[in-house]
């Protein structure tokens, strides 16, 4: 089910379709449950029956992207070919790609009273995401980014949080109506742990669904709080979660062994070209191969998978497709330059899958 239930770890129901796609049980929970998921076409509807109701948690930053032949080195110093300035920040491209789904979304944040906070909230604001929860610090910058992405699309980040790292447990506590309001809460990592802490306790008072993307990755950090609905780390992420030097350093069967005691009913590590991972409440693992389109810029890939997934369950369409349909949003968010402008449009994401069915698997 979405976000209302979980999956029978015997069979996935694809939509379109009354029969049971029936696969083998895994009794050995370290291997992947054996659905033949490649034969068969995701459908998707252009526009959801009930759309979901999304508060999200995060940042807002105003991107300064440099295009590098490679990425610097320490000490050394990459001469781009050129810059652009961007809107973005995790919870700003969430909340972004959550809307292009066309889910009913919040964006709880704070920027300073300058012109980068009117650009960041520009494209939120020009989607229909609502800002009123959204906080003008005076005499605080907006948070800002460098990024530099090189010919292959992978990048490099080094950010300075401003007016965000403003936002307290106090002003938390302000927007007890969002919190009513919303069917999930979807957050970050970026803001301060407390602030973190203080939403998520909000949250869960209220009855929320949690989704937790542990992004940036702090190695210093307290582990994430327990009892959420899913977390969704990239494989840095998931190694440092797991206090692991190299994420596969760990077999299949010891991934899902910790991953099973971390706390959350859905785990998520999403894999660049390598696919991803999900790990379910009753102690499976699948991995999912995707077909990747050829990367242009890499940086929001990760943002686009959590929005899209998120408002996916929440209008309530089970976690496995989720899952496939987000991978697929992600593989044509790096076709473009930009965090935001790689995020697709429901319609585009449908036209997609349309002429690609099968780019994103079950791997036996």
């Amino acid at each position: 089910m979405g976000l209302g239930g979980t999956l029978s770890p015997a069979y996935i129901c694809l939509a379109g379709s009354h029969q049971p796609v029936w696969g083998r049980t895994v009794s050995d929970s370290h291997h992947i449950s054996q659905i033949d998921l490649s034969s068969t076409d995701i459908s998707f509807r252009p526009a959801p029956l009930r759309p979901g109701r999304i508060l999200v948690v995060g940042a807002a930053v105003l991107d300064r992207i440099y295009y590098v032949e490679h990425l610097p080195r320490p000490g050394e110093t990459a001469i781009g070919s050129r810059t652009e300035v961007h809107s973005g920040g995790k919870g700003a491209n969430q909340a972004l790609a959550a809307r292009k789904m066309d889910a009913d979304v919040r964006f709880l944040s704070a920027v300073g009273d300058d012109e980068a906070g009117e650009m960041v909230l520009k494209p939120l604001r020009d989607a229909g995401v609502n800002t009123e929860t959204v906080a003008i610090i005076p005499g605080v910058a907006t948070a800002e980014a460098s990024i530099s992405v090189d010919v292959r699309g992978e990048n490099q980040i080094t950010a300075c949080p401003g007016a965000y790292h403003q936002l307290t447990p106090e002003m938390i506590a302000t927007s007890h109506e969002a919190f009513e309001w919303a069917q999930v809460l979807l957050i970050q990592n970026e803001l301060p742990r407390a602030t973190v802490d203080a939403a998520i306790k909000l949250a869960k008072e209220v009855g929320l669904k949690i989704i937790f993307n542990p992004a940036p990755f702090r190695p210093n950090s307290p582990p994430p709080p327990r009892d959420l609905y899913a977390i969704i780390p990239n494989e840095i992420e998931a190694a440092g979660l797991l206090g692991q030097p190299d994420y596969f350093g760990l077999t299949p069967r010891e991934r899902t062994a910790r991953w099973t005691g971390f706390g959350a009913e859905h785990v998520i590590v999403t894999l660049g070209r390598n696919g991803g991972e999900w790990y379910d409440p009753f102690g499976h693992r699948r991995a999912f191969e995707v077909e990747a389109e050829t990367p242009v810029d890499s940086v929001g890939a990760g943002d686009a998978f959590c929005g899209i997934l998120t408002a996916l369950l929440a209008e309530g369409m089970d976690m496995d497709k989720a899952i496939r349909v987000a991978h697929s949003g992600a593989s044509i968010s790096v076709t473009k330059r930009g965090a935001q402008e790689g995020l697709p449009s429901r319609e585009e994401l449908a036209e997609y899958l349309k002429k690609h069915p099968k780019d994103v698997t079950l791997r036996p």
